[in-house]
């Protein structure tokens, strides 16, 4: 019993390691690129092939979990697709006038099984006793609305680009609030998917404000997504993981 606690840890720790410490070590060969633009072309296939690794970690906790991981295994597969629209490889841009909404539209249905993750775990009663889990999840929902007008919001863009945008964002954040929520309920290794959804929503906030808007493109505009998105999933799975055996579900 012992040694296969310590693979696991040894599995849930050196991987999400590894692939996080590989995508800075490639960052730090861009440091002369100024170009956003050009940083992505140099980028799409590594950073496609860090989504992959993040999915085949997806699948080997599937294993490891089987029927328990079946719905972050299924979220994990609709991000790797979000990425490779998001990407914009250029199939994509000859399929779709703006491969973006079809990130969004991906990355959506991801957070479905997030959510369908969430609740196999938890029921709505368990963590929604009192005022402050409302209060936090009210917060979450318009605090995020007050940013997307006045960061995100461009009127020139597609209108089904900003108004999926602003759905996606409205369903992540309702996630968000319920990882806080859980962890302040339970505690220990819900920290994780606590974690994991901030990271998730600073990913996609600083993707909002940049290549959402349009407008704004930072030196580092696919960067910093890139790598908080990966601590973002890394932290999710291991989350699920971890909670779906504390909690001994089937």
């Amino acid at each position: 019993m012992l040694k296969s606690t310590m693979v696991y840890y040894l599995i849930l720790t050196t991987i999400p390691v590894a692939i996080i410490s590989g995508f800075c070590i490639h960052w730090y060969t861009l440091q002369g690129e100024a170009n956003p633009l050009k940083r992505l072309e140099h980028s799409r296939g590594i950073y496609l092939g860090f989504s992959f690794q993040i999915l085949l970690f997806a699948w080997l906790l599937f294993q490891l979990g089987h029927a328990r991981f079946s719905y972050p295994l299924y979220a994990i597969g609709f991000s790797f697709l979000g990425d490779w629209f998001n990407l914009q490889f250029p199939i994509a841009k000859k399929q779709m006038e703006d491969p973006v909404l079809g990130g969004i539209f991906s990355f959506a249905i991801a957070q479905v099984f997030f959510l369908l993750s969430f609740w196999k775990l938890v029921s709505w009663n368990e963590i929604y006793t009192g005022i402050l889990p409302y209060a936090i999840t009210g917060t979450l929902l318009v605090l995020p609305a007050v940013i997307f007008y006045f960061r995100v919001y461009n009127p020139n863009r597609s209108k089904w680009v900003m108004v999926s945008a602003f759905i996606y964002g409205l369903v992540l954040c309702f996630f968000v609030s319920l990882c806080i929520n859980a962890y302040f309920t339970f505690g220990g290794v819900w920290i994780y998917l606590a974690i994991g959804a901030g990271f998730f929503l600073l990913s996609d906030a600083v993707m909002g404000e940049t290549t959402i808007n349009g407008t704004r493109h930072p030196k580092w505009e696919f960067q910093v997504p890139w790598v908080t998105y990966l601590i973002a999933q890394s932290f999710l799975l291991v989350g699920f993981f971890l909670v779906s055996h504390t909690r001994h579900l089937g």
